[in-house]
């Protein structure tokens, strides 16, 4: 698994964004410290201010697109109800370059495919937590609420990286 979180209910300091270049786009990081709160894809059309420097963090998941395989300790702001932590927890299980559909997923955690699509929607770390190896059992599904548009060209280029890179 590329990415070992360690779970923290608070995190404090002043807030640091910045962002990495990744084969699916920019993502954007929102930190206190060294505690990730918020993850977020940036697009031409919008723009999401950055600090400039490099932090840890960056250097790290800059890292990840050379060796995926190479586990990345990352601590994230333990958020969401308890239902949403577990749907993030059975993400986190789905391994690097596989995908599983919304209903398998749902029954894995004795829940409704649906109720584990608004989950995925509202995970607050994209990539990190790989909502975007979830698919629909007729396609792709959806990305971050959406079915088409940029977050599918994302999640699309997301699995192709994984699928090639695990070959």
């Amino acid at each position: 698994m590329p990415f070992v979180i360690h779970w923290v209910e608070n995190c404090s300091g002043s807030e640091t964004v910045f962002k990495i270049q990744t084969p699916a786009g920019n993502l954007v990081l929102f930190a206190r410290g060294d505690v990730l709160f918020k993850t977020d894809w940036e697009f031409a059309g919008n723009p999401l201010q950055t600090v400039t420097g490099e932090h840890d963090i960056q250097r790290q998941l800059n890292q990840y697109w050379l060796t995926p395989e190479k586990p990345i300790h990352l601590k994230l702001l333990k958020q969401g109800s308890d239902f949403r932590n577990k749907v993030w927890a059975e993400l986190c299980r789905i391994p690097f370059g596989e995908t599983i559909t919304y209903s398998v997923l749902a029954r894995r955690i004795g829940s409704a495919a649906r109720a584990v699509g608004n989950a995925c929607r509202d995970n607050p770390f994209p990539l990190i937590i790989p909502c975007h190896r979830v698919v629909s059992v007729s396609g792709m599904g959806g990305y971050a609420g959406k079915t088409d548009g940029d977050f599918m060209t994302i999640k699309a280029r997301l699995l192709d990286f994984e699928a090639t890179y695990k070959k």
